[in-house]
């Protein structure tokens, strides 16, 4: 039996059921996309890049289509590559891959099923009234750091974008606290740029934040 991976937005994880054996193939391709997105994560493009090719040819090796149409979503998520949707769409028209082209058809902003949906798209398509509520949501074990941490932007630009700056604020910490314990510079990048766009429209000190950002880049300037 086939296996197929899915994702909670940027994360793809087994769906299947636990008594069903999975195949040596699988649960390598599937470490190999994993290594795939903490490496990005981190700042470590290359060894990602390098991650993510041996995954696909895993999958093409075994003629698993749809799990390669996942994998090209997941690149667009976190890339933000518009050719990976591309592909994603290729590869899913190839088999009739019905969850891939329903969150293809959700990105695209055309005609979805929202039941079939995973639960991080579930959550990204909900409105939460404040920080509060969502870091509520965010803290159930049904959904990853990863992934937490992806939402946690999208909503903390949403905020912003409302002038909601201390809920954006206040969300940030809990995504930047999510990335710190994991190690994932790159987004720490990421979260720091947000969180100083915050301190300025509030027109606080911000110096301590340029501070930490000069640290960062360092690092990512040595990958």
């Amino acid at each position: 039996m086939i296996k197929r991976l899915f994702y909670s937005i940027i994360v793809i994880f087994l769906f299947a059921c636990s008594s069903k054996k999975m195949s040596d193939v699988y649960l390598q391709g599937e470490r190999y996309y994993e290594n795939y997105k903490k490496y990005y994560a981190s700042g470590d493009f290359k060894i990602a890049e390098t991650n993510f090719l041996k995954a696909v040819d895993l999958f093409q090796k075994s003629d698993n289509i749809c799990n390669l149409s996942s994998m090209y979503i997941g690149k667009y998520i976190i890339e933000k590559d518009n050719k990976s949707m591309d592909i994603a769409k290729r590869y899913a028209l190839l088999n009739n891959c019905r969850i891939e082209l329903n969150i293809i058809d959700y990105f695209m902003a055309t005609s979805y099923v929202y039941d079939i949906l995973p639960i991080s798209l579930k959550i990204q398509s909900s409105e939460f009234k404040s920080a509060d509520d969502l870091i509520k949501r965010l803290s159930r074990k049904d959904i990853d750091d990863f992934s937490k941490s992806r939402i946690g932007r999208f909503f903390s630009n949403k905020f912003i974008e409302k002038g909601l700056l201390k809920d954006a604020d206040k969300l940030l910490d809990f995504v930047i606290d999510l990335d710190r314990f994991n190690g994932w510079t790159y987004n720490l990048r990421e979260d720091l740029l947000m969180k100083k766009s915050v301190c300025d429209s509030i027109g606080s000190d911000c110096r301590y934040i340029d501070e930490r950002l000069s640290i960062i880049d360092a690092k990512l300037n040595k990958k």
